[in-house]
């Protein structure tokens, strides 16, 4: 039971909750339909709408490095607001792009302006949630994601085929409307500083990233890698299964995947995080890794379209719980001065571990096949499991 004294769905979690929504929202509407306008609208090659696309994580990576060195020294809700208002200007130049070039650029700056954004966002959550709360108060603040990652690519991969790329532009600028008047209305706890929170002078790679998240963020970049294989992938493997089957019915199951990996993760994150935070992370991460272990092995060998509805409801009790659980752990370990730069440490490593995923793994696939990319993914499952034993189990006790 949550303590009757806080309450985590209060006016400024709403807020926070729904600012996430709808930056990560935009994200996965633009991601999931900018190759289709590329190729379809401004006739660029497949390279260069694979590149549109991941430039983004590239400008978001960029801004998390440098703000989530100092978003626990500046107002956050004034930069929130600033980089929602410059996300929308980036929303709306969609409008103008007559060219490859200009939607390279204006997809980095929006990666600029979504990473600035967030690290605000998981600072604020940070301030929000009190410690002995942070397991579920994470947990709830995750689902924001996963409500994100549902609608965002169904909206755009439905507009796509209807070649509606300018209503998927106009509900992203509409929706960032209602993210900046949130903001607006949202509360921000200042942090009392102290004398020793002075910024270290000369380089040091601790100056924008939190050394106690060093060894939950090495397992947090492998479990991004393994999840990238299922995420870039899932059509492309399941249109392969359909024709070497003479069937349909494999890239129907993968177009649930999601659906079905939201709808469960909407109920079990909630879970996951209250008893995070009375049994403590251990718990739920030991068990959350091998449940995405054994995801990626059904997804290897997927010899029935359901073996795919079942490889989803794993992937949200492994990845959707481990992620969200990681989160919470690395904000645990890290001292209250440097929550902030924490949460930005674990978003770096993740984004990392997604982004890169998809260009390595598209370079083995050709010469082994799509079985292979989700054996190896299985495999960095597996090292992330060990290594979590190694250098966080003790740590998380």
């Amino acid at each position: 039971m949550l303590s009757k004294k806080y309450n985590i769905w209060n006016k400024n979690f709403i807020c926070i909750f729904i600012i996430n929504f709808i930056i990560c929202f935009v994200f996965y509407i633009s991601t999931s339909s900018i190759s289709s306008y590329a190729t379809k609208v401004l006739n660029a090659s497949d390279s260069i709408s694979g590149l549109a696309g991941g430039i983004f994580v590239i400008g978001a990576l960029f801004s998390r490095l440098y703000f989530g060195s100092i978003i626990d020294t500046i107002n956050i809700k004034k930069t929130i607001l600033i980089s929602l208002f410059l996300y929308l200007i980036s929303s709306l130049l969609y409008f103008f792009i007559s060219s490859p070039l200009q939607l390279i650029g204006v997809r980095f700056f929006s990666g600029v302006f979504y990473g600035i954004c967030s690290c605000g966002a998981g600072a604020v959550v940070a301030r929000l949630v009190p410690s002995r709360k942070r397991g579920v108060g994470i947990g709830y603040y995750a689902i924001s994601v996963v409500l994100s990652s549902a609608f965002g690519p169904f909206l755009a991969v439905y507009l796509a085929s209807k070649s509606q790329f300018n209503i998927g532009f106009i509900v992203s600028s509409s929706a960032i409307v209602i993210a900046i008047l949130s903001a607006i209305v949202l509360k921000v706890r200042k942090y009392k500083k102290h004398h020793h929170q002075a910024p270290k002078k000369g380089f040091s790679i601790y100056n924008y990233f939190e050394k106690s998240s060093t060894g939950i963020s090495s397992v947090v970049f492998l479990l991004g890698f393994a999840y990238g294989g299922i995420l870039v992938y899932m059509s492309s493997y399941t249109l392969y299964l359909d024709s070497l089957h003479s069937v349909s019915d494999y890239s129907f199951a993968g177009s649930l995947f999601f659906v079905i990996y939201a709808c469960v993760s909407v109920f079990s994150r909630p879970l996951a995080g209250k008893i995070f935070d009375k049994k403590g992370a251990n718990f739920i991460l030991i068990p959350s890794i091998l449940f995405l272990l054994l995801s990626l092995l059904l997804l290897s060998s997927a010899y029935m379209p359901y073996v795919i509805y079942i490889s989803a409801v794993f992937c949200a009790l492994g990845y959707g719980n481990a992620s969200s659980s990681a989160q919470s752990l690395t904000l645990k370990l890290s001292p209250p001065h440097k929550l902030g730069l924490a949460n930005s440490s674990f978003f770096i490593a993740l984004d990392l571990g997604i982004g890169v995923s998809p260009y390595i793994l598209g370079l083995i696939k050709p010469l082994l096949g799509f079985k292979a990319i989700y054996d190896i993914c299985a495999g960095v499952s597996v090292l992330s499991f060990v290594l979590y034993l190694v250098f966080v189990m003790k740590k998380a006790r």
